[in-house]
């Protein structure tokens, strides 16, 4: 008698609710698929990468954010340093000339440069950089939709940017490969390659100086003692652009998780304001 009742109140609850609200309930109590969480990461992964480039890209996106600046290779700044501060002595010190001067020769006769080498170069990598930011989108875009999760629940129930950090992981390598071919026409556009030729060149510069009735030949190469330097800023700016643009992503994912019912994504708010996004 108590088992047909209750099958009739539950026949009255079922008729009263309706099936889109009993579906909705029984959501709610069965918790999140595997498949809602794998699409809720992506979504959120690519949500941060439309955002990030469209950041990135604007003219100085990545020379104006301290955070993302593509800044001088460390042999480059050694070299930078040295020239800042050193000089050459001849005849037992009688002739003293700074690194410095011999460098503002070298570019008043250098086509190639206008101004500073070093500042130059900082402004055109970056420039590149912002340059090919705009073809990341499709290169980023396909390892994210064929990228596959090991751990899906424990990435949602991860850090601020976990899913990103899990992006970083498992893609990166290949982005490399994907992504440097558009640094370096972006590089060239910018002249960023010919400037850094040009940087580099000056470690093999000849300077003539004057004293007295005599001149006398200063072959930079057999002064300068900063390391070698690499034989082209390809690799080292293709790996801090990808590092730039995933910062943003990073950050972008922490919004999402700090306030998912801020985005028009249906899936973006039902995963990230679930009791397993949230810590419940």
């Amino acid at each position: 008698m108590k088992l047909t009742k209750g099958i009739i109140a539950i026949s009255i609850l079922l008729s009263a609710i309706g099936c889109a609200e009993l579906k909705t309930i029984l959501d709610q109590n069965l918790g999140l698929s595997n498949e809602e969480i794998v699409a809720g990461l992506k979504e959120a992964l690519n949500i941060g990468l439309d955002k990030s480039v469209t950041s990135a890209s604007t003219v100085n996106g990545y020379l104006k954010n301290e955070a993302i600046m593509l800044i001088l290779p460390q042999e480059v700044k050694s070299l930078q340093q040295e020239i800042n501060a050193g000089s050459v002595s001849l005849l037992n010190g009688a002739v003293k000339v700074s690194y410095k001067k011999m460098l503002d020769t070298y570019v008043s006769v250098n086509p190639n440069l206008n101004s500073d080498p070093f500042d130059e170069l900082v402004i055109a990598m970056n420039r590149g950089a912002e340059q090919a930011a705009k073809k990341a989108v499709p290169i980023f875009g396909e390892a994210i939709s064929t990228m596959s999760f090991s751990d899906a629940l424990g990435i949602l129930k991860g850090g601020e940017q976990s899913a990103t950090d899990y992006f970083y992981t498992k893609t990166k390598a290949n982005l490399q490969s994907a992504f440097r071919p558009e640094i370096k026409q972006a590089l060239n556009n910018t002249h960023a390659t010919e400037i850094y030729g040009s940087v580099a060149d000056f470690v093999n510069y000849e300077y003539e100086v004057n004293y007295l009735i005599n001149s006398y030949t200063i072959k930079t190469r057999d002064y300068l003692k900063s390391e070698k330097l690499p034989a082209t800023l390809d690799g080292y700016a293709t790996d801090k652009a990808i590092d730039g643009l995933f910062y943003l992503i990073g950050n972008e994912e922490k919004k999402i998780r700090a306030n998912p019912m801020d985005y028009t994504s249906a899936i973006i708010k039902k995963v990230f304001s679930s009791d397993e996004a949230q810590g419940n």
